[in-house]
């Protein structure tokens, strides 16, 4: 049976960025690797500085960018360790997990001129063959340390990805200054943000428990969503002049009530006295809605009613909607992670020039689906609809 190759990225992931993204991607493909394995840092030997996230923070920072990918997996192994970590400690201790394991070690041209001074760098080479990505020259193989390298027992693959070089500290810097920043994956400045490291101000002043809360709640993917959705609707906010942190905050707990059963749902309705038709009630698609604005209330303490009627409508509208019901629906529907379907990308450019003629058109959309599928589009929807044919910028 032949050994699984396991390739191993590790770092701090402070944080991680589209391009450690592309290079697993890379690896994974020209190396014929099984699998991916990330190791964010505990206390790196190197890299002690104010500006380094909290351990755990790094690590979901780094979970929810490879979650998608369900050969990539998120390992604890440096961050549960006390002390310093070093690299040939944590191959040792994936051998005798993993006896039978081929690894190879992803890294930049940047790290070939420091492996000399890891700790006992003949035996990481022993351990491992060295993945190598150019981050600033053509040609990474031509560095001009392999060769002592190779010498010394190094083993060495080369990347064919084109040369590179995302800055984690520019990163960092625009997140700080409020600018938008290139190369991070979304869900990752969503987390940032919500968490408000790197100089952000918090959506909330103390984030974390609602945070758990919400991760409890939700299914992974369900989660992953809801982050998108509030780094979506926090951009629409600031394309048309809204208020970023109510919107962001409507999208992270928009479905906050989605992963509940159809019984708990329809329990919380009749506890809460809510006026609902009984398609509504029938539904939990529908229902998680205005159920949602009754549990982000009363258990994750919003008290803006801008928030709560964004929540409460965002299913099927409402006639009468102002600009954060129609900021949350339509980032509902747009997020980066939704899956293309026809129209998707034009509604997404609609979204940032005008909310009225992106709901009209999302509507639509919706409107034709359902009558595809020979179902009843919502008297709701409808309702909105018409209202908003009415309108003007429509």
């Amino acid at each position: 049976m032949p050994k699984e190759r396991i390739g191993i990225m590790g770092g701090s992931f402070n944080p991680i960025h589209d391009r450690h993204l592309a290079i697993a991607a890379c690896a994974l493909n020209e190396a014929r690797l099984d699998r991916i394995l990330f190791l964010p840092t505990g206390n790196p030997p190197h890299k002690r500085s104010a500006d380094l996230a909290d351990a755990e923070h790094r690590f979901e920072m780094t979970r929810l960018a490879t979650l998608r990918e369900p050969r990539y997996s998120v390992s604890r192994a440096e961050i549960d360790r006390e002390g310093v970590i070093y690299t040939v400690d944590t191959l040792a201790l994936l051998k005798r997990q993993l006896p039978e394991a081929e690894f190879f070690y992803l890294i930049g041209e940047d790290t070939l001129l420091d492996l000399p001074n890891w700790r006992t760098p003949d035996k990481v080479f022993a351990q491992c063959t060295f993945l190598v990505s150019s981050r600033t020259s053509a040609d990474a193989a031509a560095h001009p340390s392999v060769p002592a390298l190779v010498a010394r027992g190094a083993r060495f693959g080369f990347l064919s990805l084109p040369p590179l070089d995302i800055s984690a500290t520019a990163i960092r810097e625009a997140l700080a200054t409020g600018l938008l920043p290139a190369g991070l994956p979304p869900v990752v400045e969503e987390y940032a943000r919500l968490m408000g490291l790197y100089g952000v101000t918090p959506l909330l002043s103390d984030p974390v428990p609602m945070y758990a809360r919400l991760k409890a709640a939700l299914s992974e993917r369900r989660l992953f969503h809801s982050l998108l959705v509030a780094w979506t609707a926090r951009r629409l906010a600031r394309a048309h002049g809204l208020d970023e942190a109510q919107c962001e905050l409507a999208g992270i707990l928009h479905d906050c009530a989605k992963c509940m059963p159809l019984g708990t749902l329809q329990r919380i309705a009749r506890e809460s006295r809510l006026l609902l038709d009984k398609e509504t009630l029938a539904n939990e698609a529908l229902l998680h809605g205005p159920v949602g604005a009754v549990v982000a209330e009363a258990e994750y303490g919003v008290s803006d009613p801008g928030i709560l009627t964004a929540i409460r409508c965002h299913t099927t509208g409402r006639v009468g909607m102002l600009p954060v019901d129609m900021v949350l629906y339509l980032a509902d529907k747009i997020e980066p992670g939704r899956r293309n379907y026809p129209g998707l990308d034009e509604l997404r450019a609609l979204a940032e020039k005008n909310l009225v003629a992106a709901m009209l058109r999302s509507l639509h959309m919706t409107q034709q689906y359902v009558t595809h599928q020979k179902a009843p589009l919502h008297p709701a929807t409808q309702r909105v609809i018409a209202w908003l044919e009415r309108l003007p910028q429509a």
